[in-house]
């Protein structure tokens, strides 16, 4: 506990002194409201043509089906996806380059002490960037709780991913990786074969969770959080398999 504890306390003065992941989470906030400022409240199909027209569009251009991220479920999305995943793995990073991962293994620093510890930190610090999502985004009421759900659930998924792959043997796949679940879910609006791959990540779903919480809609939530869980749960057996020695990778 004493360990947990000092980690803890190390990466929330980290994530201060160097404000990478809030200045990005700040910046993304920003586009959004700026966004929704110029492009003015989104339209339904059945207002600006007849619904014949929808029923037409859905039968023949099968990407008419495929749900359009609204502007906050898409910067939201990158957020937690590319942004968090890799400042996640970016502070492991530091710790490796600093030699302070070095120092910690020295003073009997256990890897789910390192793991508790590295994500507490970074969690306390993205909900104040998900809660300013929700209100740029404009969900408001109950809304505002089930998004911060949605969204907190899925950056649980990212950091722990992230610290994961920073303690890796290739921790710079982390980059990369978040750039393809990150802006994975945008291109799947696209393209309805990529979308039925994406189906499957965590970042999707909480792109899908967020799109039917737009509408008012409820959406498959069992099933997100199922593959919420299952992605969460693969982390962490490959994290055990790789520090089953009990010891830090430096």
């Amino acid at each position: 506990m004493k360990n947990t504890k000092a980690i803890f306390i190390k990466q929330i003065r980290s994530l201060i002194k160097s404000p990478a992941m809030i200045g990005q989470g700040i910046f993304f906030a920003v586009v959004v409201l700026v966004m929704t400022f110029l492009m003015g409240p989104e339209r339904e199909c059945d207002v600006c043509i007849p619904a014949y027209v929808c029923e037409t569009c859905l039968r023949e251009n099968p990407l008419h089906s495929l749900p359009t991220p609204t502007i906050a479920g898409l910067f939201t999305v990158m957020f937690v996806g590319m942004a968090l995943m890799s400042s996640s793995s970016g502070l492991v990073q530091e710790d490796k380059t600093t030699h302070n991962l070095r120092f910690m293994t020295m003073a009997g620093m256990k890897p789910f002490q390192y793991l508790v510890g590295t994500a507490s930190a970074l969690f306390i610090m993205t909900i104040p960037i998900l809660f300013l999502f929700a209100m740029v985004g404009r969900y408001f009421g109950g809304d505002t709780l089930w998004f911060l759900i949605i969204a907190t659930s899925g950056a649980i998924v990212s950091i722990l991913f992230g610290i994961a792959m920073g303690l890796s043997k290739a921790p710079g796949l982390a980059y990369p990786i978040s750039m393809i679940i990150g802006f994975g879910p945008m291109f799947s609006s696209f393209n309805e074969n990529l979308a039925r791959w994406m189906h499957f990540t965590y970042t999707q779903q909480i792109n899908l969770g967020i799109y039917h919480l737009g509408k008012g809609e409820g959406g498959n939530l069992p099933r997100m959080f199922m593959i919420l869980g299952v992605s969460a749960v693969v982390i962490l057996l490959a994290f055990v398999w790789m520090h089953r020695k009990g010891e830090l990778r430096w």
